[in-house]
This record gives structure tokens, sequence and C-alpha cells, in this order.
């Protein structure tokens, strides 16, 4: 390095020649060690060498890093902009016979995806996801089908690191197509044997899944009194718990019986073998998207057999506490006196598209299910939705008191003035997890800001609607989520509407309304099952392949229901059959929908046939044609009829629901045009 420039007691370079020996006296060549500095320019070039040095050893870092997961949604990401996929969806392959179809059983190959691989040839990352969840012992963990996580959201990189495990439900691995977007989350499937497991008495717990046990509840549940009920769910509980807490590896009791449809062969109590059979394929829904037309398609096919009831609902909150599993396998008894290999049954619940129960109760014990899903035109499905209620809400409190309190409200029970209110609640909700607070209020009440989101009590007379919602950083969140809208609710949302009597009579209403509608009319539920399909799709995904779920759109199978049927029943490896020319079927009332568990359901009517099997039987399920009423006008673009709606409302609900389609057209890889 060059000696330091020479520079003057005022601090100018000095350009006098000196002697050498004089320069050497002032800065000599080899200074102490004590005394020594590094040259500043020497400090200089190390500390760029160093920042270059860490910035390439992060550039290798990240280069020879996994891919990251992504993030599982919240509730709040339904209204962000959908993440940008990385692929277009492939085509889904033809289907194989059915014969190449049916389940592997102790012997034969497993299924790649889940092959047991000794430790040296995982992959890096599943060893140290593996080893964390090791570590992490304070993390919770699923130890029964009672506490299912949803392991897809805490994922944390492909094949990488997993928090919040379900040891009894999840298994850490990794998929061949872990780097696909349509590679799905591997769990733990049942063992699937042809020789059958020993069942422990009923009083005792159980190491396998049972079909041989005594029905919980019974059928005729819905005869008994509320105190014989009670009595019944008492009894009944120790063996539902029993159920949803067995060992692992999980499996049924019965031995696995070489047919398309899952069914098991399993010794009773007195000594014989008995079937029993469970669903080939579930409709999860989405309700009021046309399920009960596709149930009514799918029975024209010979090979495909009804159940008892169109929708079990085993797998929905509240029930699933409270039914065993041959509870449920009662409603697939037809399925088991076919004698056809190829014969399928299924399950039409429509309420578990979701249901994380439904989720992951059905990716352990029958993971190689198919999925139908509906989807519809969002805002007719919100309009159909609130229809349904309306019809129930009239037809069941037809007179009495409860009549009386829905007639005093009826001007606000409209579908305008109940979407409109859906829309406020659901606003709330999305700004009060963006600025913090309490949640909006529930069901049909008052809609009313505290205090602290008000100006105070003597400057409220000063201050315009819009002025007393800017108040607060919640009152200008909502503003910018539908300004017009917030502007025509500033008046209840600060409280100075509605008066007495109107007051008094929404206040009297509120339990009518849900009670009355089955919870239909209650905001903001037609609002938020319109806006959920990709959300719910999304879940569905991480643990189970595209293969094994179906989209149908609504609008398509009501102007070409032979070709979507066709390809239904390629889906679910069956001959194409003619279906006929009818698209549209509806349900005339509830007889011969749902299972009956509790007396409040006990609007169905229970047959009174005396023959051998009539405890199996349920009431017939009434569908015919779908009436429209006189607000419908006929699209010929979609060639389906469509409700008709306010036009100023039917502007809200479409930019509400856009940034859901967008997010549903990119799971799709098509616009629909909604």
């Amino acid at each position: 390095l060059a000696r330091p420039t020479m520079l003057s007691r005022k601090g100018h370079h000095d350009p006098s020649p000196r002697r050498e020996a004089d320069v050497e006296a002032h800065h000599p060549r080899h200074p102490p060690k004590s005394t020594a500095r590094p040259p500043r320019r020497l400090l200089i070039i190390a500390a760029v060498a160093c920042s270059l040095w860490y910035l390439c050893m992060q550039y290798m870092v990240q280069s020879h890093a996994p891919a990251a997961e992504p993030r599982a949604s919240s509730d709040l990401d339904m209204y962000s902009e959908p993440p940008v996929q990385r692929r277009p969806v492939p085509a889904v392959a033809s289907v194989p016979p059915a014969a190449q179809l049916l389940p592997k059983v102790a012997g034969s190959q497993p299924t790649p995806a889940v092959a047991a691989q000794p430790p040296s040839a995982r992959p890096q990352a599943v060893q140290a996801g593996q080893a964390q969840a090791k570590q992490d012992d304070e993390a919770p963990r699923c130890k029964s089908d009672d506490q299912f996580t949803d392991c897809a959201a805490d994922l944390v990189k492909a094949c990488g690191r997993w928090r919040n495990l379900c040891q009894s439900t999840c298994t850490p691995g990794c998929d061949p197509a872990a780097d696909n977007d349509n590679a799905a989350v591997v769990l733990e499937s049942p063992h699937v044997e042809r020789v059958e497991a020993a069942r422990a008495p009923e009083a005792e717990p159980q190491t396998c899944l049972p079909f041989s046990r005594r029905l919980c509840p019974p059928l005729n549940l819905s005869l008994l009194d509320n105190k014989e009920q009670k009595a019944v769910h008492d009894s009944c509980g120790k063996y539902v718990k029993q159920e949803r807490n067995l060992p692992s590896p999980p499996r049924f009791c019965g031995a696995r019986e070489g047919r398309l449809n899952p069914c098991w062969s399993e010794t009773a109590g007195n000594g014989s073998a008995l079937s029993y059979c469970l669903p080939h394929f579930f409709i999860l829904g989405e309700m009021k998207c046309g399920t009960t037309t596709v149930y009514e398609l799918l029975l024209k096919h010979p090979r495909i057999v009804a159940p008892r009831t169109k929708e079990p609902r085993y797998l929905q909150q509240g029930r699933f506490a409270q039914t065993t599993l041959s509870r449920y396998a009662v409603n697939f008894r037809r399925a088991v006196e076919t004698a056809a290999a190829d014969t399928v049954t299924f399950d039409a619940s429509p309420v578990y598209l979701r249901s994380k129960i439904a989720r992951f109760w059905l990716a352990r014990w029958l993971p190689e299910a198919k999925l139908i899903v509906l989807v519809r035109n969002p805002v007719q499905r919100s309009y159909s939705h609130w229809k349904m209620g309306y019809e129930w809400a009239h037809g069941k409190c037809s007179d009495g008191d409860m009549a009386q309190r829905l007639k005093e409200v009826a001007e606000l029970l409209t579908f305008s003035s109940i979407i409109q209110r859906s829309l406020v609640v659901t606003y709330w909700d999305r700004c009060r997890q963006l600025t913090g607070g309490e949640s909006a209020p529930s069901g049909f009440s008052l809609m009313a800001l505290n205090d602290k989101r008000l100006p105070p009590a003597e400057q409220r007379h000063l201050h315009s609607p819009a002025a007393t919602l800017n108040y607060s950083a919640f009152g200008r969140c909502l503003l910018t989520q539908d300004h017009d809208l917030l502007l025509e609710y500033a008046d209840e949302l600060r409280g100075a509407w509605p008066v007495e009597p109107l007051k008094g009579a929404m206040s009297r209403a509120k339990h009518a309304v849900g009670s009355c509608s089955e919870m239909m009319m209650l905001p903001p539920a037609a609002l938020q099952k319109s806006g959920s399909y990709a959300v719910e799709l999304e879940r569905w995904a991480r643990i189970f392949p595209r293969s094994q779920i179906k989209v149908i759109v609504t609008d398509e199978l009501t102007r070409g229901s032979q070709r979507i049927m066709n390809e239904t029943f390629d889906f679910l490896q069956l001959p194409r059959m003619p279906i006929g020319n009818q698209s549209r079927f509806c349900v005339r009332g509830k007889a011969g929908v749902m299972d009956v568990l509790h007396a409040s359901e006990l609007n169905i009517t229970i047959g009174h046939d005396t023959s051998e099997h009539a405890h199996l039987l349920a009431p017939q399920l009434k569908v015919g044609d779908c009436e429209p009423d006189s607000g419908h006008a006929h699209d010929e673009a979609t060639g389906s009829d469509l409700h008709r709606i306010e036009p100023r409302v039917q502007e809200r609900l479409r930019r509400f629901f856009e940034p859901h389609n967008r997010r549903l057209y990119r799971f799709l890889g098509r616009d629909l045009g909604w």
C-alpha cells in the first residue's frame, strides 16, 4: 500500500520536499505491534470481501433449498387475491377398468404414495421434519378421531417440517409428486386385510373399528320423548367414545371383500358372518347447487344403489359425536344385498364440503373414496338459499305465536334485506380481523357499534353518518368495503335505528327467524356458503388427489346433463347410461332427506311398515319438478332459469363474489364467466 499523503498542520497537502528521514521520523515503516493500526483502505477492502462472501453463501443456500409449500388459507384469505398457480391443472387421465381399482389387500403391492421407505432413502428434509416433531413436545397431538387437526395447514415446506402433527391421523412423508401442485398430503390409511380382526366385547375398549355393534342411536329415536332420548344418548356415549379412541394403525374389524364398493365381512355376536358396506363416493355439496338433481340422475344407473336416506350426515358436527359406525352403515344395507361386484352406493350429504370432520375421517378411513362437488353462480345460489329458508319459515310456522313474530318483521325478511345485512355482518368481521374488536352480532340481531367506535355522546349530533363511521379505524375500514351500503346502515350501526315498535319486534323475532327457517335465513349463511367454493376445494385437494375430485358446474349440468353425467359415470368407473331428458329435480318437503336424531326433528313422517325389515325402512324421498317462481327469467346463454334480483343488490353481490370467483377459476383452470 502507498505511504500516507503528507499533510500540513492545517490539514492541507504539503507539496514542499522533505527528506526521507524526516518522513520516517513521523511515519515509521515498522512501528511497535502494540500501537499498530490497519490502514483505512485495507479495512474497507476486507469489509467488501466479507459482504460478497456472505451474499454468495446466501444465494447458494436459497438456490438449493426446497420450494416452500403454499401457506394454509385462513378465513381472512377469502377476501384477498388468490395465489398464482405455478402450472396449469393437468387433465384427468382415462379411468382404468373397475377390476384394477379394487382395494389392495394384504400380500399385494403397496400403493407407491404410501409405500414404506428405509430412513436412508427418505429425503433429508423429511428426516429433519420428523426430528423436529419429536423435539416439539409441547405441540398439541391428535389422539383420536375427535381431535382432527388440519395437518396440511401446518406443513411449512413440501416434504419438510411439520408442526402440530396428528400422530394418529397424519403420517409425515413425501409423496413421489410432492413438488407437483396436485400432490396430496400423505395420511395414515387403514390396513386393508382379508383376515378379520378380533373384535372386543361391547363394554371393553376396541382395537379396531367394528360394524356389528348395537345401533347408537336406535332407528326409532324420534318416537321417544325427550327424557327417553336423553337416556339413550347417555348410554350410547361410551360406545361412540370407544370408536373415537382406537390405537394406531387404524383398521376395520372386518375382512375387506373384493368389490368395487368398500364392503367388509365381520362375524356378529351369534357367530354368523355378515357383510357391511360404506359409500364408494360422496356428494360433498354445496347445498342449493343441484345435489338433488345429481342424486336422481345417478340413481338412473342400474349399478348405483340408493342409500336409506339421501343425507345421512354422519360426519356432521354434532351428529358425529352421537353416532356409531354400525348406525351409519344401516344406510347402505341395500348395497349389501346386491351381488354384483361393481355395484356401488353413496352418501349425498351436502354439508360435508365445509366439514373438517368429514375431510379427515374420509382421508383416514376411506382414502380411495371419490368426491363430487357442485358449484353454482354464487349470486343465484344465495337467492336459492334464502328462498328455501323463506318457504320453510312460512310452512313450518304458518300460525300461532311464531307466525305473528315473523309477520311483525316481514319487511326485514326479504331477500334484499337479508342479503345486505349479511354483507354488513361479513364486512364487520373482516374489519375486526384487520383492526381488532368484538365479533359481529350473530344471526338476526341488531347491528350497533360500541361507544369506543363512535364519537362521544355529546358530539354525535354534530356528525353526519359518514363522519360517525369515519371516527375510528374500524369505521374507516367498513367504509372502504362498500361505502354506499354502509351509509345505508349507518343509522343502525350508530344506534339511531330502529325505533319502537320495530326494535322490540326484531328482538322478539330473533329466535323465530332461525327456528322456523331451519337457520337458512340467518345472516350471513347464504353469503358464506356461496363464497367459499375455492377455499373448501383447496382444503380437500391438500389431502385427496385431484384425480379423486370431480367438480360439476350447475349451469353446465342443466344445459348438457347427458354429457356431464357421462363424465361422472367415467369418474366413478361405471359404464355410461342414458339418463332421460329431465335435467332438474327438487325435493318436496324433508321426508327421506335426513336421519332423525332428535325429537325436534319429528317433522319427518316415520313409516308404519310391520314387515320383517320395517326397522330398516325410511320415509320415501319426495322429488319432483322445480317450480320456478314468478321472478324467474330464462338465460339463453346458460340455458338456466335465473332468479330476478334487484339490479343494485345484484351488483353489490357481484363485486363481493368477484375475488372468490377468481380464486375458484384458478383452482379449476378455467373461467366460468360469473
